[in-house]
């Protein structure tokens, strides 16, 4: 991982801590990603979502998506044995994400926890950095 390019992207920071991903969280992942052979790994990003402004997501990373060149827009690593990428514009929000896999009753998701967080729109799943 190129951590200098990294820390370009990300204003007011030293360096890039990255994300944590929990025993459960980690579990899962790699059993969605084992679902299908022509799964790597898994795209962590932004979208523009919700009256805060923004909510996390995460894709499943095929290899017929890949370009044969690497995109200089975004870094790929290794978190234990999960493939990750992340788009560098991407980064300053995904900085210090921790990952989790949680049942509630019935319900099972992947939550997403930023100490960096200012507001939470009413729902809990859409968010906005100051």
């Amino acid at each position: 991982m190129n951590r200098d390019k990294i820390n370009t992207y990300l204003p007011n920071e030293n360096k890039w801590t990255g994300i944590s991903i929990t025993e459960d969280a980690i579990k899962q992942i790699l059993f969605l990603i084992n679902l299908n052979p022509d799964n790597i790994g898994i795209r962590l990003s932004i979208k523009k979502s919700g009256c805060a402004g923004f909510r996390y997501t995460m894709k499943l990373v095929k290899t017929s998506e890949l370009k044969k060149e690497k995109n200089d827009k975004e870094i790929s690593f290794f978190y234990k044995s999960i493939l990750i990428y992340v788009l560098y514009k991407d980064a300053p929000f995904l900085e210090g994400v921790k990952i989790d896999f949680v049942k509630n009753n019935i319900n099972k998701i992947f939550k997403f926890y930023n100490s960096k967080l200012e507001k939470f729109c009413g729902c809990g799943e859409s968010f906005s950095i100051d």
